[in-house]
């Protein structure tokens, strides 16, 4: 689980999340996810093994405002051979805003395609 607060920065206009900084959030929480599970990036890219996003789809329920303090539960929804895809809820007050999925592709330093370490892998697998 990570928390954050909205800050201005993270808003239009009228106050409310720019659905663009879903991202930004996103990426924290599943960079803490993985590593609350074993898995650093850092290490693993002195190992050839990177990831990238390849897909995501973002849904906004209700919107989040400048000030509020949001919540983001990461979790495993599917794990292949060279990707995996990861399932982010932000809650509010215990109350759902946004559900994202991110389709993670593991690659090495060339950008190419790769499979996901077994190590990596089976560390992603005990958490479904």
């Amino acid at each position: 689980m990570f928390k954050t607060r909205i800050y201005y920065q993270d808003t239009d206009a009228g106050g409310v999340v720019y659905f663009a900084n879903y991202l930004k959030f996103v990426e924290k929480s599943w960079f803490e996810f993985l590593s609350s599970i074993g898995i650093f990036l850092p290490e693993w890219e002195k190992k050839d093994t990177y990831l990238i996003v390849k897909t995501v789809h973002l849904d906004l329920i209700d919107k989040v405002r400048y000030g509020e303090l949001i919540t983001i539960k990461t979790s495993v929804k599917k794990v292949k051979n060279a990707y995996f895809i990861l399932y982010h809820e932000i809650f509010r007050d215990e109350k759902i805003t946004t559900k994202i999925e991110t389709t993670m592709v593991c690659i090495n330093s060339k950008g190419r395609p790769k499979r996901i370490p077994e190590d990596f892998k089976e560390r992603l697998l005990k958490t479904m």
